[in-house]
């Protein structure tokens, strides 16, 4: 546990550094009218400066979790959600990288070829099997949780850092395998919630999906290029 002294020291380097970083971020963010730019950047300098603010600072940068630490700020400031923060986010500081050769291996609930990319906002369909492995998928009414077998690292990612993409598929009455992108999620992650998937974002609908259904759920990379294995369960909603 951090000294007064030492929380207050920790304190002013955060004042210094977030507050013009969030007027700078938010600056960037199209979506925002000027006004509420300059409102959200004022809100910044103030909140920056909060004993609240800091202490939660100073846990997430010794937790490690510089990533969420970012994405809450640009959330709170903007007044969005965190996913909204993490897409808008990661289409600032998406990593340049070659795709790596992964083998294929026959690990895959349902044949990923079969997958149709129609909601979420991203493609993965040209992503290829890597090393993350998933197992135990079980699909409860809002929310759906599973097992990692072998994590994100070889990915890059830490423990907590929620820089990959949560994909759901859901079987239509039809036999078409349709949906996308949901959430992100990180190795700490084992389960997440639906929302989306129920609320319409980014496309998202179950219209022609029979209840119950057969769901499908993989994880990919943030520039669409890697993934896990696929995982399958029958979600009752």
């Amino acid at each position: 546990m951090k000294t007064k002294e030492q929380l207050m020291n920790r304190k002013a380097l955060w004042t210094a550094f977030f507050a013009p970083f969030c007027a700078t971020v938010l600056t960037g963010c199209s979506t925002l009218s000027p006004k509420a730019l300059d409102g959200a950047a004022a809100q910044a300098r103030k909140l920056a400066g909060t004993e609240g603010l800091a202490e939660r600072l100073v846990a997430l940068e010794e937790q490690g979790r510089m990533t969420y630490a970012f994405t809450w700020m640009t959330a709170e400031k903007a007044g969005i959600s965190e996913t909204e923060a993490r897409d808008w986010l990661a289409g600032k500081t998406a990593p340049d990288g070659e795709e790596e050769e992964t083998p294929a291996a026959d690990v895959d609930a349902v044949e990923f070829a079969r997958l149709e990319w129609k909601f979420g906002g991203v493609d993965g369909s040209r992503a290829a099997l890597s090393s993350p492995r998933l197992s135990g998928l079980k699909a409860g009414a809002s929310s759906i949780s599973y097992k990692w077998e072998k994590g994100l690292g070889d990915w890059g990612l830490s423990n907590g850092d929620a820089g990959a993409l949560a994909c759901l598929f859901v079987e239509r009455e039809d036999g078409g395998i349709v949906g996308g992108k949901f959430d992100w999620v990180s190795t700490s992650r084992s389960n997440r919630p639906l929302k989306n998937v129920l609320e319409g974002y980014v496309g998202w609908t179950l219209e022609g999906v029979p209840n119950p259904c057969k769901c499908y759920f993989v994880v990919i990379s943030q520039d669409g290029r890697k993934r896990s294995n696929v995982i399958g369960a029958e979600w009752k909603r």
